[in-house]
C-alpha cells in the first residue's frame, strides 16, 4: 500500500476531527476546520523594546492575531499578538505548525505552509505561500522568505530568500532550485 493510501485507510478508521483546545483571547479570529491543541500559548505582551530617553521600554502589543481556514498548531507554540492596533500577526489557510515553534509579532505565514518543530520566526517576518521551514530553524526578524522556499533543518537565515529555491547553513545561502 503507497502512503496516501496508508494515510487515508487510518483517516478512515480513527477519523480526522478538528478540535481548539486552548482559549483564544478575545483579539484572536480564526477561521473554519482549525485544529488548535491544547498548550498554545498566544502571548498578549510580546517582546518588543525601544530605548526612550536611554532606557529600554516596552512596546505595547495591541494588533490582533489573525488564523486562516484548516489551520494546525500543535503544542508548546508560542504566538505573539501584533504591536500596533491596527497591525496583524497572521497564519494563512492551510498552514501547520508543528510542537514548540516561536511566531513573534507582526509574522505573516502565507497559504499551505510548514512550520517544523523548534522552528523560530523573529518579529515581522514574512513567509510566502506554500514554502517549508525545517527542523528548529531561524529566521530573523523582517527578513522576507518567497514562495515555495524550503528552509532546511537547523538553517539561520538572516536575509531575504527569492521564490522556489532551497536555503541551507548558518548563515543560510542558497542550495538549488524546487
Amino acid at each position: 500500500m503507497n502512503r496516501i493510501n496508508f494515510v487515508k485507510s487510518q483517516i478512515k478508521k480513527y477519523g480526522s476531527k478538528k478540535e481548539i483546545l486552548t482559549k483564544l483571547p478575545e483579539w484572536v479570529t480564526i477561521g473554519s476546520n482549525c485544529d488548535i491543541h491544547k498548550g498554545v500559548i498566544f502571548s498578549k505582551k510580546g517582546f518588543g523594546y525601544e530605548v526612550i530617553d536611554d532606557k529600554l521600554t516596552h512596546i505595547p502589543h495591541t494588533g490582533r492575531v489573525i488564523i486562516g481556514n484548516d489551520v494546525d498548531i500543535h503544542s508548546g507554540t508560542n504566538i505573539v499578538r501584533a504591536t500596533a492596533d491596527d497591525g496583524m500577526t497572521v497564519i494563512g489557510d492551510g498552514t501547520k505548525i508543528d510542537y514548540n515553534c516561536h511566531i513573534a509579532h507582526n509574522v505573516k505565514i502565507g497559504k499551505n505552509c510548514m512550520v517544523i518543530a523548534g522552528t523560530i520566526l523573529g518579529g515581522s517576518v514574512e513567509v510566502g505561500d506554500n514554502s517549508y521551514l525545517g527542523i528548529g530553524c531561524m529566521i530573523r526578524n523582517k527578513v522576507k522568505i518567497g514562495k515555495n522556499v524550503v528552509v532546511g533543518m537547523g538553517a539561520v537565515v538572516v536575509k531575504d530568500v527569492p521564490d522556489n529555491v532551497t536555503v541551507i547553513g548558518n548563515p543560510a545561502k542558497i542550495y538549488g532550485k524546487v
